[in-house]
């Protein structure tokens, strides 16, 4: 059984929020860049077209509105990590064969079945592990102390994971 123990921050709470709903802000932003670039591009190039500009308008627009949604999703975190006293306690999570168990200081542990994990993701902050109920439980990379405790770990869930969604209904 490993075990980790780690302490929440508000941009651990913001990240799990925002990957869990498949937003990934550095991969969107850099997208946004690069179209909003090409567009440019092919302003100035002999192939533009006249509704071009609109075209670049209607990308910055759509661009600006992801970007606000974005900074809700981290302003609504945010104010969940203040709001939640047992995001900011010392969490221990352990894990083996059959599943992990989290257990935040002076609250009950929760023990969820690799079975019932429905995905692991991840980002370069934390480890996240979204349920079939829906539930989320973000692990920050840090806590894990080296590369092979965290191959570790994707290996066990992934294993739990792919059982499941080969076992019959």
């Amino acid at each position: 059984m490993r075990v980790v123990e780690y302490t929440l921050d508000p941009e651990d709470v913001a990240s799990a929020r925002l990957l869990a709903i498949g937003i990934r802000p550095r991969l969107e932003l850099g997208l946004f860049a690069g179209v909003i670039s090409a567009l440019l591009g092919w302003s100035v190039s002999p192939w533009s077209y006249d509704m071009l500009p609109l075209v670049i308008g209607l990308t910055a627009c759509l661009g600006g509105f992801r970007l606000m949604q974005i900074g809700k999703v981290r302003q609504a975190a945010g104010a969940a990590f203040q709001r939640n006293a047992t995001l900011r306690r010392l969490t221990t999570a352990s894990w083996d064969d059959g599943g992990v168990t989290i257990h935040p200081a002076a609250a009950n542990s929760e023990r969820i079945s690799w079975s019932e994990v429905a995905a692991l993701k991840e980002n370069e902050r934390i480890v996240l592990l979204q349920q079939r109920t829906g539930n989320i439980h973000a692990i920050p990379k840090r806590a894990l102390s080296d590369k092979a405790m965290l191959a570790g770990f994707r290996a066990l869930a992934r294993a739990g994971i792919k059982r499941n969604a080969m076992a019959p209904p």
